[in-house]
């Protein structure tokens, strides 16, 4: 991408970024589990319960979002706000927040959350876990500032997970199951 101001583009994976009269803003693209080759969630069972601890994060794609720029062109991330994370459940009578937290505010926006469920939700996380989609995921919710907005860029995103709004309200997700248990072993 050129450096000229008011371009915009998506990434594969969903990240949206756009050139601005002082460098380039980034929009993070999916989710993803805070330490690659560490479980993104671990589910301990405690008899009728069962404790479900996750690590989540949101980074901004660094190298290859540089790979195609000049030189010296400043990188930001356009979230201007601290994101909230959500743990949501996926059922038939709809969708419920398991968990609720605050990222750190700075990329790459870090999440842990822990929250008590019981027996069967413990089973539908680790239904997800071992790669059933539809069950759970894991949402961004933030505001980006200074975007120049392009249908095309935002369409191409918005497939891949992240969606924009008008009123640069981002709103980027994941289903966990594309963390399936072969990376994210549990003993």
């Amino acid at each position: 991408m050129k450096a000229t101001a008011g371009q915009a583009r998506s990434l594969p994976d969903g990240a949206y970024v756009a050139t601005s009269t002082d460098g380039v803003l980034v929009v993070p693209g999916r989710p993803q589990p805070e330490n690659p080759g560490a479980p993104a969630l671990q589910v301990v069972p405690l008899g009728a319960t069962a404790v479900v601890q996750a690590g989540f994060c949101w980074p901004m794609p660094e190298d290859a979002v540089r790979r195609d720029l000049a030189p010296g062109l400043a990188l930001r991330s356009a979230v201007r706000d601290v994101p909230v994370v959500e743990l949501r459940l996926h059922g038939p009578d709809g969708v419920r927040v398991l968990a609720t937290s605050t990222s750190s505010g700075y990329p790459p926006y870090t999440a842990v959350l822990s929250v008590t469920v019981d027996s069967a939700t413990a089973a539908t996380v680790g239904r997800a876990l071992e790669g059933e989609p539809g069950l759970v995921s894991v949402v961004y919710r933030a505001h980006a500032h200074g975007l120049t907005l392009d249908p095309a860029a935002l369409e191409q995103s918005a497939t891949r997970g992240v969606a924009i709004g008008k009123d640069r309200e981002v709103t980027a997700s994941v289903d966990i199951s594309v963390w399936a248990r072969h990376d994210n072993e549990q003993d």
